[in-house]
């Protein structure tokens, strides 16, 4: 069910996303990185949420906003769950940088982290609501997605070289199922074994990765850039600065005039 908010925030990721299509000056100046975020560009930790590398990307994160939205707004109100949102974004990146701070090459877009945040709370309200996929068309309770997907998200993590942004994943979901609770403890007491399953092995993993990533030999990370499965996007950057290139040399050997009306469109849309 796609309620006014979650329709207003689905624009405002579509609006994003296709500008910075176009816009990929813009794109840079507001994804999540950590070398800029710890030079003091601590809004890339939301502007980031808002953008997307393709639009399957945008697809699947919408489409999940689109199923668990309502169950959501109906128990928190417009106002929570736009906190909710926002704060399950937030603390997605907020666990990335945290945990990947010592990377600086590491880059991620998207609004994985803030979806995953509504998800749990949905779950944290209503456990036994039957959910199904397309690879798994058989009903199953919420709760046990809830716990695999957790513990997906805490596999990824440790391994560490799928390019998925498994601590923006595991960090919303958890922002999202804490504020929750906070907002509606009342809902939240009424299915405290599933909070337990679901938050405890988050827990005690976070802080074993946090204090002693040793114990669980972690993959150290690789210097490689992560954007959540977008080697889509690395191919379009390389197409567009080898055409960069060749424009600037065509200039060098035969000067500006010689260019063509779309060579200096393109030469002015991505010139720094």
């Amino acid at each position: 069910m796609l309620t006014p908010t979650a329709l207003l925030l689905l624009a405002a990721n579509v609006g994003l996303t296709a500008y910075t299509f176009q816009r990929q000056d813009l794109f840079q100046r507001l994804l999540f990185q950590i070398r800029p975020v710890l030079q003091g560009q601590w809004y890339r930790l939301i502007t980031a949420g808002f953008l997307h590398v393709s639009w399957t990307h945008l697809l699947f994160n919408m489409l999940s906003l689109y199923f668990f939205a309502g169950v959501v707004e109906q128990r928190l109100g417009a106002l929570g769950f736009l906190l909710l949102y926002l704060a399950s974004l937030l603390g997605g990146n907020a666990l990335s940088l945290a945990l990947q701070r010592k990377n600086l090459s590491y880059s991620a877009v998207g609004a994985s982290g803030a979806v995953s945040g509504v998800v749990y709370a949905a779950i944290v309200f209503n456990p036994g609501m039957k959910l199904a996929f397309i690879l798994l068309p058989i009903p199953f309770p919420a709760w046990i997605f809830g716990i695999g997907f957790i513990l997906y998200s805490m596999y990824g993590m440790n391994k560490g070289s799928d390019g998925i942004g498994h601590e923006a994943h595991l960090g919303g979901a958890l922002s999202g199922l804490l504020l929750a609770i906070s907002l509606r403890p009342d809902l939240a007491q009424q299915h405290p074994l599933t909070l337990i399953y679901i938050a405890v092995p988050a827990a005690v993993f976070l802080v074993i990765r946090l204090v002693k990533p040793g114990l669980l030999g972690m993959t150290q990370p690789t210097g490689k850039e992560n954007w959540d499965l977008d080697d889509h996007y690395r191919a379009q950057r390389k197409a567009r600065e080898d055409e960069f290139n060749r424009i600037l040399e065509k200039i060098q050997a035969t000067g500006r005039e010689s260019l063509t009306e779309e060579e200096e469109n393109f030469l002015n849309r991505h010139a720094r």
